[in-house]
């Protein structure tokens, strides 16, 4: 409750409640931008957020900085999920060339859809210091996955079983590569398999953010190869499935 208060009582360009936050046009500038710009990819929490942030051009620029990044009790997508703090050092000189730089610093809610309150300007926290979420592994499937799970079902015995097809896979697909940025190794897609005769279907299927996923997908159909993909357009405004039966059906 206290810290709504802190929030409500600071205005997003200068003055409220008889104090005077740090900050200019520019600063209110970059942070309006800056929340726009994280809100989409959605994030599932504030650590999301703050590492959206962090990835920007700002946030890599050494002269901002994350303070908070603390998740709120939400039930609706348009409630309050998470508060975010940051901070925005600007380098400045007056006229006769004295130092007049500043830090302004910024508080901002978010709900599903983007800011749902503020950037509004508020007094940095005394001692204040930068924080940075952990890091988290490589979701997405690499482009070497398509050809490599083409060859796999192009060395495929005439009669498989579905055992056969996964244990193929496992030796076939590429190992998941670690992250020289993170030292994480990337999580593997979900594999899925779907047999039929000697006909053979796949599917491999990622969730690599809260609306955004990735597909590849094949089969051995009539003895003949085809290996396609799916794109987040494909999986989410046409509604295409990922799996192996529709593997068997489609491209």
């Amino acid at each position: 409750m206290r810290l709504m208060v802190m929030i409500s009582c600071f205005a997003a360009f200068a003055t409220a409640c008889g104090v005077t936050a740090a900050g200019d046009a520019e600063t209110d500038r970059q942070s309006e931008t800056l929340a726009d710009a994280i809100s989409y990819p959605r994030q599932p929490d504030a650590a999301g957020l703050a590492r959206a942030a962090l990835a920007t051009p700002l946030g890599k620029g050494g002269t901002f900085s994350v303070l908070e990044a603390r998740d709120l009790d939400h039930k609706g997508p348009e409630d309050p999920m998470a508060l975010l703090v940051w901070r925005i050092h600007r380098d400045k000189l007056d006229a006769k060339g004295n130092d007049k730089g500043f830090d302004a610093c910024y508080t901002v809610e978010f709900d599903f859809y983007g800011p749902s309150s503020g950037p509004s300007r508020i007094d940095c926290p005394d001692n204040a210091e930068a924080i940075t979420p952990a890091p988290e592994p490589r979701r997405d499937i690499p482009p070497e996955y398509a050809p490599a799970l083409e060859a796999v079902l192009g060395k495929l015995p005439a009669t498989v079983g579905e055992a056969d097809v996964r244990a193929a896979l496992e030796s076939g697909l590429p190992a998941p590569k670690v992250d020289p940025a993170t030292g994480l190794a990337a999580l593997p897609p979900q594999v899925f398999v779907h047999v039929k005769g000697s006909d053979v279907g796949v599917a491999l299927f990622a969730q690599t953010g809260v609306e955004s996923k990735d597909c590849v997908m094949g089969h051995r159909l009539g003895g003949v190869v085809k290996v396609w993909t799916l794109n987040w357009r494909d999986l989410s405004l046409m509604e295409k499935s990922c799996g192996a039966q529709d593997a068997l059906t489609a491209g």
